[in-house]
């Protein structure tokens, strides 16, 4: 029987990700993973699994299979079976989704969120769910003249100073605020604890990017839900602003046109010449 220390030593340190996507991209390969995983079964025993194909094909898929170090055949009397081997499969979790997975559940989480409060809020669970749901994403890239500590800085730290007076929602907004920590809030503050919550701060990475989640109301065109991710890229001569804002829900591509307008006016123009004054 192979220990699953004996698996480690095999394969932790020759792990080939090329080969081990090529073993899984076959749906067979895939059944004879599935059928190995409860109990080692000798190739005959995997054969007998197979109707549609026959032993040499199952031999090709296990060699493959071996390659990959997906499989590992042992001797076992005079019987050869075939173990599966998880070590590369979690090679390639803990690559391509144990970091992200974190994100997905909160991400599933928020949306699990806005469906309870719309539910609570007349039709505003039809509104997203019927036919006129709609997703629309703008993308801007923005160059700066200046260093990305000094974009990062004006761009949270400074928002208040440089938000155009026109995007207020209110003539008792005061200031606006961009609170830099997960879970900091963009707002306008009306003051004595009075305001409107613009988005929530869902991912922080300074001086690289932050991502937002925030809501429209119907009163505001909405019901939908946005995310907004600005993302800063330090290039010669000075920084990249990326801004992706996503949003679904009631929304058309008239509401697209005059979002993309007003990230153009804030971004490109206000924000973009407040940092290069500073410079």
């Amino acid at each position: 029987m192979i220990r699953e220390s004996d698996r480690l030593a095999q394969t932790n340190n020759s792990i080939d990700e090329n080969s081990i996507w090529k073993a899984l991209a076959d749906a067979n390969r895939r059944k004879i993973l599935d059928i190995i995983r409860e109990s080692p079964m000798t190739t005959g025993e995997i054969v007998e699994e197979f109707s549609e194909i026959g032993r040499c094909a199952v031999m090709k898929h296990l060699k493959v299979l071996e390659g990959a170090s997906l499989v590992l055949a042992n001797k076992n009397g005079r019987f050869k079976k075939n173990h599966i081997n998880a070590v590369p499969l979690q090679a390639i979790y803990e690559r391509w989704v144990k970091k992200y997975e974190a994100q997905w559940a909160s991400n599933l989480l928020q949306l699990k969120e806005f469906a309870e409060y719309e539910s609570k809020s007349n039709h505003y669970i039809h509104s997203i769910m019927n036919d006129q749901a709609n997703t629309i994403t703008i993308q801007l890239e923005i160059p700066i003249e200046a260093n990305i500590n000094l974009v990062w800085k004006c761009l949270l730290e400074e928002a208040g100073v440089w938000w155009r007076k026109d995007f207020y929602t209110s003539a008792k907004t005061q200031n606006f605020i961009i609170e830099p920590f997960v879970g900091g809030r963009m707002y306008e503050d009306y003051g004595d604890g009075n305001g409107l919550l613009w988005a929530n701060v869902m991912v922080l990475d300074a001086p690289n990017n932050v991502e937002l989640k925030g809501h429209l109301s119907p009163s505001f065109g909405g019901p939908a839900m946005t995310f907004m991710k600005l993302a800063l890229e330090e290039r010669e001569g000075g920084t990249t602003l990326t801004l992706t804002d996503t949003t679904f829900g009631n929304v058309s591509e008239n509401s697209k046109d005059q979002l993309t307008a007003g990230w153009k006016m804030l971004y490109e123009d206000t924000f973009k010449k407040y940092v290069e004054s500073k410079k």
